[in-house]
């Protein structure tokens, strides 16, 4: 069988990844912080990997790659990304399931993916940076990092003396903030999924019901609205590989991206029990050149487990 990797294995989707593509690929799963991963993974699967940080990162990676024979690389972490995109032909023979270097560039920076689709004729948020003129934002508004994940350090700002005060507090990194309009509806996540060659081959919108950073509760939904958007968007920018778009579908049926992640998301599950094989897509597998079908409703229920161990 095809031997997968993934990082960031303590990430919440990855023990149902086991259950349901297990006995399709021999998958392992490696973190900076292997107690994290889920014990039901099988621990011969489970593996401790270096922090993108680590100089010898790419060093460690290849080598643990050769050692399990991985065909497929499949990282999940942000600081990950670039330094494996740029090194892959070190990463030979085996592969990475990512788009290109330079689509990741731009959206790991949350102001030049905004640009990017605006240059585009795709509508977004009204975005500046706080070091920028805010007059055009309406407030409260959205702050967030121009990168990072996780929703971390993302916040409402009620008022301009808000902003101005965050920008005094900040000093020389209020240009690394993003300040954003708060646009008002339905929130998805949406799982973009191409060939090697870049064909668009599967657009899964997942209807976010509940996120605390990570997405708690959320169903699969063929929204028209949201999926023609998101088709436009790939014709607009193409790139192969996996990746995610974060958006709000207003009540009028406008759609407005605000994120888009360039690697799987903690909902990539969600996708495969909808019915998509991923992989399948990633090496060719399926017949013809059309979108693949998947099951809407499909509902995904995020709970948490408790395991106790005896001191070793």
């Amino acid at each position: 069988m095809i031997k997968i990797l993934f990082t960031g294995g303590g990430g919440a989707g990855n023990e149902a990844l086991w259950r349901l593509l297990s006995d399709r690929y021999t998958l392992h799963f490696g973190d900076a912080d292997p107690e994290a991963i889920d014990p039901n993974i099988p621990e011969d699967r489970r593996h401790q990997l270096p922090w993108a940080s680590d100089p010898n990162f790419i060093l460690k990676m290849t080598e643990l790659c050769r050692k399990l024979n991985i065909d497929l690389l499949v990282p999940s972490v942000d600081e990950e990304l670039l330094v494996l995109s740029r090194n892959a032909e070190g990463l030979a023979p085996t592969l990475l399931f990512l788009p290109n270097t330079d689509y990741i560039e731009t959206m790991l920076d949350k102001l030049s993916m905004i640009r990017s689709l605006s240059e585009n004729k795709i509508p977004v948020p009204i975005s500046r940076t706080l070091v920028d003129d805010l007059n055009d934002i309406h407030f409260p508004c959205i702050s967030k990092p121009r990168s990072g994940r996780g929703s971390r350090g993302v916040r409402v700002l009620s008022s301009i003396a808000d902003a101005m005060s965050l920008k005094l507090t900040l000093g020389d990194m209020a240009e690394k903030i993003l300040v954003q309009d708060k646009i008002e509806g339905m929130e998805y996540t949406v799982q973009m999924l191409a060939d090697d060659t870049g064909q668009l081959r599967a657009i899964v919108p997942v209807r976010i019901d509940i996120k605390r950073a990570i997405t708690i509760r959320a169903e699969t939904e063929a929204e028209p609205h949201v999926i023609a958007a998101c088709h436009s968007i790939h014709q607009a920018i193409p790139t192969l590989g996996c990746y995610n778009i974060q958006l709000i579908l207003t009540k009028e049926g406008k759609v407005f991206p605000f994120e888009i992640n360039p690697r799987i998301s903690t909902t990539f599950c969600l996708v495969v029990a909808a019915g998509i094989d991923p992989f399948a897509i990633f090496f060719n597998q399926y017949q013809g050149n059309d979108i693949i079908p998947f099951e809407a409703g499909i509902k995904l229920r995020r709970h948490w487990t408790n395991f106790f161990k005896t001191r070793s």
